[in-house]
């Protein structure tokens, strides 16, 4: 029965050969077969709000069908489909004999909704055919009452609330489908929605990327909370069907407004609402859900807005990055080959124009906002439908222009020519707009990352960014800023009040010295050693108790570098700057061999230290 629930529930529109395999009474109850007599069948079916299931499984409805001016027609349309002259009415003869047969030695139960899912189990304990088609003549009898299909809906779902088992839900979930499947059936749940209303409350069941909104008609909120409960394909299928039979109509998503003399305004809205879909409906590897049928009937509709007469008059009246912005929009959306070239060509054309920097630098006022709409652009470039060696060669241009406007307009020069610690407020401008996302990925990022990098880490910044913060939550909510923002240029931030280091050495005087440098910098926890047996006692006393080890290498009892293969028999990750007066070739690589994160040679100078601690720091933060 597993392979039953998950029976696809939604025709093939251009396959009217499915009918051809209906040569036995079983055929008909095949996902093929209900499609085709829903198809044969649908002015009866919607003029009595009924689905294919209904129909094959109630003896009353089979009547009605057969007394109807129409059913005639019908058959000879279904013979002509089949190629079967002839050869319908003995078959819908015995469907309907087997059919009064079957429910005159199993007449259906009458139940509950909170006896459903025992009467499910009971009915298909039965097996095989028969089981199934049991059970669907039970829950079409439950429903036999409603008078439309919405309240069909409605007590089909008060069953499936009622149980999570595949079995169950599949006679469910498919009336459901063939409900959708229905223009009746879908104008009926949706309450007679408009057209704009009615496909973004199909996408939104489709896509489950968004809330369904609250305004929404109860079946459309419940089969909302279904979908997102249990897995339903075949339901899914239905709305994908019932998508492309609404994109079918020629309803548009816009209307000309009356100062829009030639329609443009309109054309611009419905591309942006199809682009919208188009996103909306597809998945993570970039396939449309219903496949290359929802592809083509949003291709369709694009055909008839977009094509190489059009595109120029698309983008008429918007600015130069609006432009920009209209084109790769359009470029991602499903287009004819011919349509594709003609929006990829005029893109083209814009990023090949002399002037192209100062038009699109033209178009916002302040400064920052030149920089994250540079950003912006190259984000949509790196992200389009360009080939990827053409993606990153347009996405460099745009980071040439940034890299350019950060020279020409000195962007940076007041952080990177201070001779003391810059202004506070300045360093945080530019944390902010990298931040936002201001900062194109390439020469840009690079330029911006090597101020932050170290002017982020200054005692000062960090005292009046971290440390005077109002309450430790104002803190940690700060660090967290911080953090974020510099990530988005690839900086790690080194919360310096919080590191722990311990300080190595025999002599007082270097030992001091490098402390009072740690004190400086801000760093929260110093201790110190006078050699390396006393620094090894502390590590085994507890090895999470440092964020970094400052070791001499010279040292009685225990040398620096003996104390350095102790602690990487525990501790791979933890930082150790080796202080040497030895910086030979050969004192170096025994440290590397041991997996040393740094070394600086005697004597050194308060600036260097302190930029080897960020280094040995910072490749930490990195690695996490």
């Amino acid at each position: 029965m597993e392979t039953a629930r998950h029976e696809s529930l939604a025709p093939d529109e251009a396959d009217a050969s499915s009918p051809a395999a209906c040569r036995e009474p079983a055929d008909f109850y095949t996902p093929a077969g209900r499609d085709g007599v829903g198809r044969f069948c649908r002015r009866f079916l919607d003029e009595n709000a009924l689905t294919a299931t209904e129909l094959l499984h109630h003896p009353r409805h089979q009547t009605a069908l057969s007394n109807t001016a129409t059913f005639v027609a019908i058959l000879t349309q279904a013979e002509r489909a089949m190629d079967r002259k002839g050869g319908m009415t003995p078959l819908v003869n015995e469907i309907a004999r087997l059919s009064r047969e079957r429910l005159k030695e199993n007449p259906p139960p009458d139940f509950l909704p909170d006896a459903y899912p025992g009467t499910a189990a009971e009915l298909l304990s039965v097996g095989g055919f028969l089981g199934r088609f049991l059970l669907d003549a039970a829950v079409t009898q439950h429903i036999a009452t409603c008078r439309s299909f919405a309240e069909k809906a409605e007590s089909l779902l008060d069953l499936a609330e009622t149980t999570e088992h595949p079995d169950a839900l599949a006679p469910l979930e498919r009336l459901l489908g063939e409900i959708l499947l229905s223009d009746a059936g879908t104008a009926s749940c949706a309450r007679d929605a408009p057209f704009v209303t009615l496909i973004d409350l199909i996408v939104t069941l489709i896509a489950a990327d968004r809330p369904m909104v609250e305004e929404a008609p109860p079946v459309f909120r419940r089969l909302d909370a279904l979908m997102r409960r249990v897995p339903m394909p075949g339901l899914r299928d239905a709305l994908a069907a019932a998508f492309r039979r609404e994109m079918a109509k020629p309803a548009c998503f816009t209307i000309a407004s009356a100062g829009d003399m030639f329609g443009i305004e309109a054309v611009q809205r419905e591309i942006l609402a199809l682009s919208d879909l188009s996103a909306r409906l597809r998945d993570g590897e970039g396939a449309y859900v219903g496949g290359a049928r929802t592809e083509a009937a949003l291709q369709r509709r694009t055909a008839l807005l977009v094509n190489e007469d059009t595109v120029p008059e698309i983008t008429r009246g918007r600015n130069f990055v609006q432009k920009l912005r209209i084109l790769l929009v359009l470029q991602k959306m499903p287009l004819s080959p011919s349509a594709a070239k003609a929006v990829t060509d005029y893109l083209k054309s814009f990023f090949d124009s002399r002037d192209f920097a100062g038009r699109l630098l033209d178009c916002w006022k302040d400064r920052n906002e030149k920089l994250k709409g540079l950003a912006e652009v190259q984000r949509m470039v790196l992200s389009s439908a360009f080939p990827e060696e053409e993606r990153e060669y347009l996405g460099g241009q745009l980071d040439d222009i940034q890299n350019a406007f950060l020279r020409t307009q000195r962007v940076l020069a007041p952080l990177i020519q201070a001779k003391d610690d810059p202004p506070v407020d300045s360093v945080l401008d530019i944390v902010r707009l990298a931040g936002e996302g201001a900062i194109c990925s390439g020469k840009s990022r690079l330029a911006v990352a090597r101020v932050l990098y170290r002017h982020c880490h200054r005692p000062r910044f960090v005292r009046h960014v971290l440390l005077n913060a109002p309450g430790p939550k104002e803190r940690v909510a700060r660090a967290n800023w911080l953090r974020q923002s510099l990530a988005m240029v690839g900086v790690p931030f080194i919360d310096l009040a919080a590191q722990r280091v311990l300080v190595v050495d025999d002599e007082a005087g270097p030992r001091a010295l490098v402390a009072s440098v740690l004190q400086e910098l801000g760093i929260g926890h110093v201790d110190s050693a006078a050699d390396g047996q006393e620094a090894l006692e502390r590590f085994r006393a507890d090895g999470t108790a440092y964020d970094l080890i400052i070791c001499d290498w010279m040292m009685p009892r225990l040398s620096g570098l003996d104390l350095l293969k102790q602690v990487r028999e525990s501790r791979n990750d933890l930082p150790f700057l080796m202080v040497t007066a030895l910086a030979t070739l050969e004192a170096v690589k025994k440290a590397l061999a041991h997996q040393v994160s740094g070394y600086i040679a005697k004597p050194f100078t308060p600036d260097q230290l302190e930029e080897k601690i960020f280094l040995v720091l910072a490749q930490k933060g990195i690695g996490e």
